[in-house]
């Protein structure tokens, strides 16, 4: 996630737990963590709000597939408004919740999750956080708009012609960096890579020090996954090794 959504991400999703009195996460589509919020009307984080799914996509940013499947099964992906999924411990959820998907023009692009106990919130405050959602679809879309737009500039820089094409496209991604193009960056790629779609590309936001990524050609008929990342310095390639390590475990 770039540093330009995320304060916004945080702010809409902590609203949403005050609004409903509930602990809230919100992630992207593909079940990758954007922002979670912790509420407890005793100013003290509830240790039940912990539950082995909750822990492990808040430490490592990401729910497992079947952990996505199990939660799809409960028609998630074309529901429009709050979804109440039950407690069921052998799956580890231990406590019941409230998926609110995150819409924007028809679209499904998230979902906010709520950790609650019968008989949770009333309607008018589901309402109330729907609206909310639909701030965060409309953020959730200019985020990917501004990705595929950076997409789109890597790929060119990777596949221009050596000369001026080529100094072109770096100028290109440059403007389309910003202020995160200032520092020295490297690119991290690994081939081959199972699919050329973008929705089958891991999230910047999961990658450390990730800035952009596309899949380019490689040899006849495979892919490869080409990721920049911005370093703290030319000698530590700490962020550099992290998301080569998090991209071996995907591909």
């Amino acid at each position: 996630m770039t540093a330009d959504y995320k304060g916004d991400y945080q702010e809409l999703i902590d609203e949403i737990s005050e609004l409903l009195g509930a602990p809230a996460t919100l992630e992207n589509r593909n079940f990758e963590l954007i922002a979670f919020g912790t509420y407890d009307s005793e100013g003290d984080l509830d240790p039940a709000a912990l539950d082995p799914v909750r822990t492990r996509s808040i430490l490592t940013r990401r729910s497992t597939a079947a952990v996505r499947r199990w939660f799809e099964g409960f028609g998630i992906t074309r529901a429009t408004g709050p979804v109440r999924i039950p407690p069921t411990p052998e799956a580890g959820v231990y406590r019941g919740r409230i998926c609110l998907p995150v819409r924007h023009r028809g679209v499904v692009l998230g979902y906010v999750w709520l950790l609650v106990d019968d008989p949770g919130p009333a309607e008018p405050q589901l309402t109330a956080a729907m609206r909310v959602t639909g701030r965060i679809g409309a953020l959730l879309a200019d985020e990917a708009q501004h990705g595929a737009d950076l997409t789109r500039e890597l790929r060119a820089v990777l596949t221009a012609e050596r000369g001026w094409p080529r100094d072109m496209a770096v100028a290109e991604l440059r403007t389309a960096l910003g202020p995160r193009a200032e520092g020295p960056h490297t690119m991290v790629c690994v081939a081959p890579w199972p699919s050329a779609d973008p929705d089958d590309a891991p999230s910047v936001r999961t990658l450390p020090g990730a800035t952009a990524l596309c899949t380019v050609p490689w040899g006849a008929a495979d892919q490869c996954l080409a990721l920049l990342v911005r370093l703290r310095s030319a000698d530590t390639p700490t962020p550099a090794v992290s998301a080569a390590t998090r991209l071996l475990e995907q591909a």
